[in-house]
């Protein structure tokens, strides 16, 4: 029997609390160092509890400037209506706008300490890249000073064998020479030879002419 009472009390706990829920609205304590929240709708009711300014309140009732609330910790009780007030109070706003400054400081201190770290790295990239633009041109001119060497070195490739040619016809040539001279030369003693040959023989056979004319003539005159 009990415990059908204590669930049916329950029960209706229940549905007057989501009752209240349904029509809550939140409210804040006004820029007020403390208000009193009081067991009734009257400063002759306890008081519960003190609210600090800028307490989230959820309404839960309205009537002859009071209002019935509940605070974060789920405790209930009637505030003055005239120390409550829908917008954020200006302590709160001051607080928010405080932590947002702190925050967006946070960030930018961030923000410009990886700025800072962008340009540094930028910096390092802009002389790696002008290093590597003055490498790049020392190469290109030893490319030139290359390819003009490859180009005298095809020059001189094509020179040297086109002088190893010439120089083989002259070889050549000089061999024919040799030969025809030591053919002349054979000819030339030949002929000097055969020119010698006929001068003696020219000369034996007048000697022998005049030799026979003389013993002709010797003969002749012994008789």
């Amino acid at each position: 029997m009990k415990t059908l009472l204590w669930m049916t009390s329950l029960f209706f706990f229940s549905l007057l609390f989501s009752t209240d829920d349904v029509h809550a609205r939140s409210i804040y304590v006004a820029d007020r160092q403390e208000i009193t929240k009081r067991t009734g709708p009257s400063t002759d009711h306890r008081i519960v509890k003190m609210l600090p300014s800028g307490t989230l309140l959820t309404v839960l009732e309205e009537g002859d400037g009071w209002l019935r609330v509940r605070d974060g910790e789920g405790s209930s009780g009637w505030v003055l209506q005239r120390f409550t007030t829908s917008e954020l109070p200006a302590r709160l706003q001051l607080e928010r706008l405080q932590q947002e400054h702190e925050n967006l400081r946070e960030a930018s201190g961030g923000a410009l300490g990886r700025i800072a770290e962008l340009e540094a790295t930028t910096r390092q990239l802009e002389n790696t890249l002008s290093e590597t633009a003055q490498n790049y041109a020392a190469l290109e001119q030893e490319h030139a000073a290359l390819l003009t060497e490859a180009a005298h070195v095809v020059e001189l490739r094509q020179r040297h064998d086109t002088t190893t040619v010439q120089l083989e016809q002259v070889q050549t040539r000089v061999q024919e020479l040799s030969s025809e001279n030591e053919q002349l030369r054979a000819s030339e003693r030949l002929r000097w030879f055969l020119f010698g040959g006929g001068v003696v023989f020219t000369a034996w056979f007048f000697g022998f002419l005049t030799g026979r004319m003389q013993r002709k003539r010797r003969s002749g005159l012994q008789y």
